[in-house]
């Protein structure tokens, strides 16, 4: 289930300590947020206390955090990171008990991470440390969402963050508990879908009517005035990909109970929550990287503007494969951060997302998307001409979330 497993060609490393030690100086006063982590776990860097204790002698300003799945935050380990100055750790854990855990993670049971959790959480108010759980949601396990909250809440953690699956294998998108579609498609489609699938076969007989006959039955009038209804309120439909989520409309229903049972039990523990929706808003999309003013960089050096295009790998989205090609803007080895960032590349590829939902298509509405749009295939473009197409990002729809 690991995305590394899907990577092809890409090397695996650990970051120089002296090349993170360059980027913690040349950020010294701007740096808000510092994520330690990426597609691996962090606990594995054998320097990784000592990057946060330098990160935090640097600045006293910067929120620290990381994300770890808690095999090897045993006491002596959660002592030295939790003293080095760390403000936030998340461990995955996707469910509340270590039985089922170690089926979806594999090698859990080696380890006691439960145990680990329980341990970090009697001393994290004696570090001032926020501790918190991290859960990707699928099929197998949404139903344990309210009891992975009520356990957060028994241990005292801060917090919940819960995140729909990334599919990587068409596997894992037949786990997926969610749907790319937005509601209001959804329910439109479900309201008018006899009248809409058969006038839609109409309308096209009539197109080549015209066409030939230069006469109209005028179905193809009644069609587009029918779909107009949706289009006037600012959406557009893809028919597969509704008619999919109105197949799973119990599904989607218990799923969405099951969020706000979670919610509630969060509520009684005082818990803060961080929520997936359910469905897609093609008109409430936005990155949670732009909007954060983020970068990642990985541990060779490159410069990349978000965890899913930091490497080359398959998404299932939509009703179809795709390729996501890694994005690199610079690497930090042979230039400054500030050059990087401020480069007109990457300044362009920030601007054209800071208003997202008016300036990126959104793919889980549109009917071409089911129909091998050349668009789809590869992420390098999109139907408005940008280039790197973010046209199919689930985390700019809210449906997963990364932890920054």
């Amino acid at each position: 289930m690991c995305v590394r497993n899907t990577w092809r060609g890409e090397k695996f490393g650990q970051m120089d300590f002296g090349l993170y030690q360059k980027i913690i100086d040349e950020t010294q006063g701007s740096l808000r947020r510092l994520a330690l982590y990426g597609f691996g776990e962090p606990l594995t860097h054998p320097r990784f206390p000592d990057m946060v204790r330098y990160a935090r002698e640097a600045s006293d300003s910067t929120y620290i955090l990381t994300v770890t799945n808690g095999t090897l935050m045993t006491r002596e380990m959660t002592e030295k990171v939790f003293g080095a100055g760390i403000d936030e750790i998340a461990f995955s854990i996707d469910a509340p008990e270590l039985g089922l855990l170690s089926k979806i993670r594999v090698g859990t049971a080696t380890y006691d991470v439960l145990g680990n959790l329980t341990s970090a959480a009697k001393i994290k108010d004696d570090y001032d440390v926020r501790l918190g759980i991290t859960v990707v949601l699928m099929k197998w396990n949404y139903k344990l969402l309210p009891d992975i909250a009520r356990k957060a809440g028994e241990l005292g953690l801060d917090f919940l963050a819960v995140s729909h699956l990334v599919p990587y294998t068409e596997a894992m998108m037949k786990e997926t508990v969610y749907t790319t579609a937005s509601r209001q498609a959804v329910e439109f489609y479900e309201k008018h879908a006899g009248d809409l699938e058969e006038l839609a076969k109409e309308a096209i007989y009539d197109v080549m009517l015209q066409h030939y006959t230069l006469t109209s039955s005028g179905k193809k009038q009644l069609y587009l005035q029918l779909v107009d209804k949706l289009g006037s309120s600012g959406y557009s439909l893809n028919v597969d990909i509704s008619r999919d989520a109105v197949q799973r409309k119990e599904l989607l229903s218990e799923v969405e109970m099951y969020i706000e049972k979670a919610a509630s039990i969060a509520k009684e523990y005082g818990l803060e929550v961080k929520l997936p929706n359910v469905y897609a808003d093609a008109n409430k999309r936005s990155c949670p990287y732009i909007d954060l003013n983020y970068a990642m960089i990985l541990w060779n050096g490159d410069v990349v503007p978000c965890m899913d295009l930091a490497y080359t790998h398959p998404l299932y989205t939509n009703l179809h494969p795709k390729t996501i090609k890694k994005l690199v803007f610079g690497n930090v080895e042979k230039q400054s951060l500030s050059d990087v960032w401020s480069s007109s590349s990457f300044k362009w590829f920030r601007e054209t997302r800071k208003n997202l939902s008016k300036n990126v298509p959104w793919c889980g509405d549109c009917q071409f998307a089911t129909r091998d749009c050349w668009y789809i295939r590869v992420n390098e473009y999109d139907c408005y001409g940008n280039e790197v197409g973010c046209n199919e990002c689930i985390y700019s729809a809210g449906l997963a979330h990364c932890l920054i």
